[in-house]
């Protein structure tokens, strides 16, 4: 035993090789472990449902007026389309209502479409819908006598204009709160 200590000492001291280290298994594990690990990434993240992107806003001063002015033409077709005769009393107060919930979901980044008066109210509110939400329900409110309670016996409803309804559906693009 003593002989194989002195040799394994005086191999070393005397500095000679012991011979090449083989370092392709280690390599080889590692760089298997790093493609795993790439692609269980690459899984989950292609894997993940797309967002939808909005739609690019405009920005500066004049973004608000253009945006605003595009709902005002749709406000003016409905009353022109009455005046000429193309739509009824009724049909104009529900196509104003139907722009005053589409105005309020494209504000308010809420599907507001189908809301009913009940469901407005529910909506919750923060310090920046608050003002917009009210006057939401405050329009669609105005807007349903004149469009479902009977003229003949409802003097609010038989006294509301096209014309003014379509002024209680300009003031809420107006003033709500962007």
């Amino acid at each position: 035993m003593r002989s194989f200590v002195f040799a394994a000492a005086e191999h070393v001291a005397l500095g000679t090789p012991v011979g090449p280290i083989d370092l392709t298994t280690p390599l080889v594990a590692v760089a298997c472990v790093l493609a795993a690990i790439i692609l269980v990434v690459g899984v989950v993240l292609l894997s993940r449902p797309r967002r939808v992107r909005a739609a690019a806003r405009q920005r500066g001063a004049h973004a608000d007026a253009q945006d605003r002015r595009r709902w005002h033409r749709r406000i003016d077709d409905v009353v022109s389309r009455h005046q000429a005769g193309a739509l009824e009393r009724g049909e104009a107060f529900a196509e104003l209502a139907s722009i005053a919930r589409d105005y309020a979901s494209e504000a308010s980044g809420r599907d507001l479409k189908s809301h009913t008066l009940a469901d407005i109210r529910r909506e919750p509110r923060t310090s920046s819908t608050k003002q917009g939400f009210d006057m939401l329900r405050l329009t669609i409110s105005a807007l349903y006598p004149p469009e479902f309670a009977d003229s003949t016996v409802n003097g609010p409803a038989r006294e509301a204009s096209v014309e003014e309804a379509a002024g209680w559906v300009s003031n809420l693009v107006e003033r709500w709160s962007r």
